[in-house]
C-alpha cells in the first residue's frame, strides 16, 4: 500500500528576504510569503487538492503557510503540529548572513551548537515514517522548512545536498510503500 507525501517548504520571511540563516527562530511570514502560500494552495486547488490530513512545523511561518493552503483547498480537518518537521538548529549560525563560506561549515557539520546533518536526516525521515504508518495509504500534506525537506532528500538520495536549491513554498513529494520512501520530484514551483 502507498503513501503519498507532500512536503512543502514555508513562504518567504523577512529573514529569508535579508538573506540570513533562519532557524528555530519564530519568525513571520512577510506579504510576500503570504501569497506564495495562496499562490501553492491555489495551485493544489486546481491540480491537487486531495488530501487526507495535513500536518506542520510548530514554528508560526511553516503553519501560517499551512492555514492558507488548507483555506484554498478546502481541507476541514485540523493542522496537526509535529516538532520532527521543525526547522534545523543552526546553533551559533542562526541569524548569520548566508554566505558560501558559512554553508561550508554547516555541510561539515563545524559550527557549534548545530543540529548535525545525520541527526536532522533521521529526525525528519522518522517523523515522516511515523506518520506513514498512522495513515496508511493516505495522503499526507506536511508544511515544513528548508534544511528539514533537505533533511529528507540528502537521506534517501545520497547525491542530492543541503547546498541544493529549494524555493519558499515549493512542493517536493514521495512515496512510502513497505517502510522504503522515494522521492517523486522536487521543488515544484506553482508560480512556473
Amino acid at each position: 500500500m502507498k503513501t503519498t507525501i507532500c512536503l512543502i517548504r514555508h513562504g518567504q520571511t523577512a529573514v529569508n528576504n535579508s538573506k540570513r540563516i533562519q532557524g528555530r527562530k519564530d519568525h513571520l511570514l512577510n506579504d510576500t510569503g503570504r501569497q506564495q502560500a495562496l499562490k501553492t494552495g491555489l495551485y493544489l486547488k486546481e491540480y491537487d487538492s486531495n488530501w487526507d490530513v495535513i500536518y506542520s512545523s510548530p514554528l508560526t511561518r511553516a503553519y501560517e503557510t499551512a492555514c492558507i493552503i488548507k483555506e484554498q483547498i478546502g481541507y476541514n480537518g485540523d493542522i496537526i503540529k509535529d516538532d520532527h518537521f521543525i526547522e534545523r538548529d543552526f546553533g551559533d549560525a542562526e541569524g548569520m548572513p548566508i554566505t558560501k563560506e558559512i554553508f561550508e561549515y554547516i555541510i561539515s557539520d563545524d559550527v557549534k551548537n548545530l543540529e548535525k546533518s545525520y541527526e536532522i536526516q533521521k529526525r525528519v525521515s522518522d517523523g515522516v515514517l511515523n506518520l506513514c504508518n498512522k495513515h496508511k495509504g493516505k495522503r499526507i500534506l506536511i508544511v515544513a522548512h528548508s534544511h528539514a525537506i533537505k533533511g529528507l532528500l540528502t537521506h534517501i538520495d545520497k547525491t542530492r545536498t543541503f547546498l541544493d536549491p529549494l524555493l519558499n513554498c515549493s512542493m517536493s513529494y514521495f512515496t512510502e510503500e513497505n517502510g522504503v520512501l522515494t522521492i517523486d520530484s522536487v521543488n515544484i514551483n506553482p508560480e512556473d
